[in-house]
This record gives C-alpha cells, structure tokens and sequence, in this order.
C-alpha cells in the first residue's frame, strides 16, 4: 500500500463522503487521591492470562445529564466481561460490574485498577478478598498501566455513544 500524505487522505475523504469520527473533548474534574501507592503486580507479566482490567468512564447523555460505566476487561481475549452504569461514581457501581464478571467467569488471578477512590475502597477489596484475587494498581499518574480497558472506552464513546447522538 502506498504512502499518502494526510492532506491527500483528507482529499479522498470529502470525495467518498466519508468524516472522522471525532468528538468534542470535556474537561472532567480531577480527583486526588489521600492512599499511599499500592503495588503494580501485573508490571512485568510475561502475558496478561488471568489479568482482568477495570475502570470507570463518564457518558455525557443527550439531555446534559452524566452517566457513568465501570466495565471488567479480559485484555487476552479482548473482551468486557462485566458492565455496571449509574448516574453516581460509588464503590457499589464497581463491586457490582465486578460482581457481573465473576457470576460468568472463571475467577482471575489478578484485578487491575486504577487508584480511584473506588477501587481503594474497602467494599472494592473486600471482594476481592472473599474470592481469592489479588489487587493490582496503576502507579499515580500512569493511565497507560491500564491502557487497554482506557482505549476501549474511548472507542465505544468515539464509534457507539457519541457517533449516534
């Protein structure tokens, strides 16, 4: 395939009728948080079998209003294994798209979170507790340690949520 420059794809692009799926970035609050770092266990993993990722993401609806999403992420088979929206960010909303997960699946060796108050809380790691998995979270400051469960949300926003409003 050849090289093209970007204004040549941009030619091609308004020829075809075809438009980038982009969207309008907000600025969502920044939250600090008062727990000493918590150790990264999946680091330096050779593979990701038995990992799990999770996160939460805000969704703007049509009406203003905010909802959130935390979803379980399997990063080796690529796939959401548990979801959990509601209009508040609590511990209860991660537990329970935790809880999705674990009802359908073979219980992972690792879960891998961020530092957000609601994976620190102890609902969160009391869970993981009764079930046997250890808790791994990205060092403060590098969304990149959970990257694949970040860009999946970014892509259902970008291709399902926003492509449709």
């Amino acid at each position: 395939m050849a090289n093209i420059s970007k204004y040549m794809a941009l030619k091609l692009m308004r020829e075809l009728g075809i438009q980038s799926r982009m969207h309008k970035r907000y600025n969502k609050s920044k939250t600090t948080v008062d727990v000493a770092q918590r150790p990264n266990l999946i680091r330096y993993l050779a593979d990701l079998s038995g990992v799990w990722q999770t996160d939460i993401t805000y969704i703007q609806l049509t009406n203003k209003e905010w909802v959130y999403l935390a979803s379980v992420y399997d990063p080796e088979r690529r796939r959401v294994l548990g979801y959990k929206i509601s209009d508040t960010m609590t511990a209860k909303l991660a537990t329970d798209a935790l809880q999705m997960a674990l009802d359908n699946e073979p219980k992972p060796m690792f879960v891998h979170s961020d530092m957000g108050s609601q994976y620190t809380s102890a609902e969160f790691e009391i869970k993981l507790q009764h079930y046997g998995i250890k808790h791994s979270h990205s060092l403060k400051g590098h969304p990149y340690d959970n990257g694949r469960i970040e860009a999946f949300h970014s892509l259902l926003k970008r291709e399902e949520v926003y492509a449709k409003q």
